[in-house]
């Protein structure tokens, strides 16, 4: 039988290296249909959990992206702010003792560990992706900033490795199941199923794509996709908004580009330093793991109970830090935030996701990025046009917006191409493809090997040698 000579030594037949179409099938189809029904049920879980922490324990309506300018100006805050701060810690209690109780594995944020799996030897246990939805669930309903799109990813993977124990798939495939199930379940969550198949392909690596995952990344996304969007619907996760742009402004798009990738620079530092200081600080003292999110949580809590008082605007940033922050990324989409609380949410926004995931809590760094480029972009956007009116108009401030979520984690994600179409399908417009290629060029090449996902390795092992 012959044999491929690896990069670092290891020999895998041609024969192991093929997958048949039969297995793309299986694979695709099986996933697709698994992943869609069972990201629908974290979805609508989360969505009720939401749903009565914030209209029965804080008895307020907060915003929610896809809502009209109309229907998202009738908002309204929590008239008892302080109550952030029992909910958002016993959230975190809970959510710390069923992952440390049950699957330790499940912590942080899921879309690094979908990744670990890849990369090691594609094992997840069965338990994982129930634990990872519940502990999400809670810790994002309760307050935590985080998002859903890494328990997704990770619940996907999960799937995918059960698929693998099931058919007795080879080490290959199982790998190969495993991204499908990242790609199908975080296109499905976010409705963009196109940028979640190349994303399966792209965010395993640092510099290089895994081509094997596309065609079954594909057929599961599509298809995961269509079964979703049956139960709630196939329209773009945020509301329609004015958009336009003109050939004069894309040397402020571009500009944007590079204050994107520092914003993200910071993410990635403040996100892994806190990280760190959470880890060394319990293992010092030998305190039980399951009360580290607690201690995040009790941080976001003072933190937001200071800010609420402090302003009107401080308010705003307090509870736009909040959650996935989806939400208050639809009120800039509407220019319906000044721009003291747009230059503040990009800070605020990266302490308090630090606080919940770095600290331990269950959720996703995806969603949280995305907003913190938002505010990045809009903050920007808005500067100009109060410099520049007749250049930058006001309507123009919303393409700022989207191309600032492009750019920044589009660049710490290392997934350009994959983001910049899912960003594109969230918001349902494609008019704005050019800028936003302006400004992730310059974000990419900025962020070097800086990521926000730690277990991305930096290209394919099975590189061959040139004799070979």
């Amino acid at each position: 039988m012959k044999t491929k000579i690896l990069e670092k030594g290891v020999s895998v037949s041609q024969e192991d290296e093929r997958i048949s179409f039969k297995k793309i099938l299986l694979i695709g189809i099986t996933i697709g249909v698994i992943s869609g029904f069972g990201t629908l049920l974290f979805f609508l879980g989360l969505e009720y959990s939401i749903n009565v922490i914030m209209g029965f324990f804080y008895d307020g309506a907060f915003p929610t992206p896809g809502q009209s300018c109309d229907g998202i100006a009738c908002w309204t805050p929590p008239p008892v702010i302080w109550l952030i701060l029992p909910i958002i810690c016993g959230g975190a209690l809970l959510s710390g003792m069923i992952v440390h109780k049950f699957a330790p594995e499940a912590e942080g944020h899921g879309t690094d560990a979908a990744l670990k799996a890849f990369h090691g030897d594609g094992k997840i246990r069965w338990r994982v992706p129930f634990i990872k939805a519940i502990a999400s669930m809670i810790t994002i309903s309760t307050g935590g900033s985080a998002g859903r799109e890494g328990p997704t990813a990770q619940i996907a993977a999960g799937f995918g490795a059960f698929i693998s124990d099931v058919f007795n798939l080879s080490p290959r495939e199982r790998k190969i199941a495993i991204a499908t199930g990242i790609g199908a379940g975080i296109g499905t969550i976010f409705k963009a199923p196109l940028g979640g198949a190349v994303l399966a392909a792209e965010i395993l690596y640092l510099r290089d794509v895994e081509a094997d995952v596309l065609i079954p990344s594909f057929l599961a996304s599509i298809i995961s996709y269509s079964i979703f969007g049956f139960f709630v619907g196939y329209d773009a996760i945020f509301g329609a908004a004015t958009l336009t742009w003109s050939v004069l402004q894309v040397p402020f798009f571009i500009a944007l580009g590079p204050i994107c990738a520092l914003i993200g620079i910071m993410y990635i530092k403040t996100f892994y330093g806190t990280k760190d200081v959470f880890d060394k600080f319990f293992r010092k003292y030998a305190l039980p793991l399951y009360l580290k999110p607690v201690l995040g949580a009790f941080f976001i809590g003072i933190f937001v109970i200071i800010f609420a008082y402090i302003s009107p605007d401080t308010l705003l940033v307090a509870l736009g830090s909040l959650g996935s922050g989806y939400g208050f990324v639809q009120l800039a989409l509407y220019n319906m935030l000044p721009l003291t609380v747009l230059i503040l949410l990009p800070f605020a926004k990266t302490l308090t996701t630090s606080l919940t995931i770095g600290s331990g809590g269950s959720g996703g760094v995806f969603a949280p990025g995305l907003s913190i480029g938002g505010f990045t972009g809009g903050a920007f956007g808005m500067m100009l046009h109060i410099l520049f009116p007749q250049i930058i108009p006001l309507t123009t401030v919303p393409v700022f917006i989207i191309i600032g979520m492009i750019a920044l984690f589009g660049s710490i994600a290392h997934a350009p191409i994959a983001v910049m179409i899912m960003v594109l399908e969230m918001t349902g417009d494609f008019g704005i493809l050019i800028p936003a290629m302006a400004a992730l060029v310059l974000a990419c090449l900025i962020m070097g090997k800086n990521t926000i996902f730690k277990e991305q390795r930096e290209r394919r092992e099975e590189i061959l040698h040139p004799h070979s």
